[in-house]
């Protein structure tokens, strides 16, 4: 018998864990897969004294957020947006703006009737976020959004209602219109940044009005273009250089991986479940049969009786299921 067989007939006879051999050893990552669209921005370290214009500011707009209907004063308008961990270095911020903008489509050619603004906000390097109030001369902290990191990004998640109706440009009152079409824009800039040729990525978007009536909610899933389109400093010319938005799909990074999603083990012996997540937290095992097969907190799977158990191992948010075939 040579050396290899006589050390699994020893492990095995000595009652350590023993998982089959036969087992497929394929390693699965419950990661989540997003569709966003995708907002290039092309920042060059600019700073806070730098014009607002400047070459590190991207605007962005999306259409078509459901059909016209009577004006509303006040909206809530919502979304999660991506930036990318490396971007926020010392000093570094991101400030991302934006407005609702109104077309009449009380006449056939829906033409421009005004925008309202909406509150902005700024992440930092440390993730805290801010707007800069005028009446105070700095930043103050804001409630309508909150940031968390998940894996290689910091994601915002924004909800705010517009400010007071802008009407400049417009041919006429928006609140005299029968029925407007409503828009939304961002503008996102990079301070103390350089990422050339990057992107950050918003999600779910919403535009509600003050009943609570939601006008449209994009999430994206199974749409087949942005359905948008931006442009990029300092070349913030609508007419020439305005760029259709493109989907992209991102990981969110939260990751469980199990190395494989099938064991077998004999009653009374033991087998490790292999699992890890990134970033790290608590991975936590349940068994769907105990009197077949028990699980401990750290993935020990012990045989009870002949028969088949499932096991859910879950970190992240995320759920991986091995099957463990016990025997006799």
């Amino acid at each position: 018998m040579n050396k290899i067989v006589k050390r699994v007939m020893t492990m095995i006879g000595a009652g350590a864990m023993a998982i089959s051999l036969l087992a497929p050893v394929t390693e699965v990552s419950a990661a989540t897969k997003n569709k966003v669209v995708e907002i290039p921005v092309n920042f060059t370290n600019s700073s806070w004294e730098d014009d607002w214009d400047s070459a590190s500011k991207t605007d962005a707009g999306f259409y078509n957020f459901g059909e016209p209907s009577s004006y509303s004063e006040s909206y809530t308008v919502s979304y999660k947006l991506y930036i990318p961990v490396s971007f926020l270095k010392q000093e570094a911020a991101v400030n991302i703006g934006g407005a609702l903008n109104f077309n009449d489509a009380s006449e056939d050619d829906w033409k421009y009737a005004g925008y309202s603004e909406l509150p902005s906000v700024e992440i930092h390097e440390d993730m805290s976020l801010s707007r800069w109030d005028d009446a105070q001369q700095k930043d103050v902290p804001v409630d309508y959004a909150t940031v968390k990191k998940t894996g290689d990004f910091y994601v915002i998640t924004y909800k705010a209602q517009n400010g007071v109706l802008q009407a400049e440009g417009a041919p006429g009152d928006v609140t005299t219109a029968q029925k407007v079409a409503v828009d939304i824009s961002l503008n996102v800039k990079g301070i103390y940044i350089t990422a050339k040729n990057s992107a950050v990525y918003v999600d779910d978007i919403q535009i509600a009005k003050a009943d609570g009536t939601v006008l449209e909610k994009k999430d994206f899933t199974s749409a087949k273009s942005a359905d948008g389109e931006c442009v990029i400093a300092p070349k913030m010319d609508w007419e020439k250089n305005a760029k259709q938005l493109k989907l992209a799909t991102i990981t969110d990074n939260k990751v469980l991986t199990v190395k494989s999603t099938k064991a077998t083990v004999k009653v009374g012996k033991k087998v490790k479940i292999s699992a890890s997540a990134t970033p790290a937290t608590k991975i936590t095992y349940t068994s769907s049969n105990k009197k077949v097969a028990t699980v401990d907190a750290k993935g020990t799977v012990t045989g009870k009786k002949a028969g088949k158990a499932v096991i859910s191992v879950k970190a992240n948010g995320k759920t991986v299921k091995v099957t463990v075939t016990v025997k006799k």
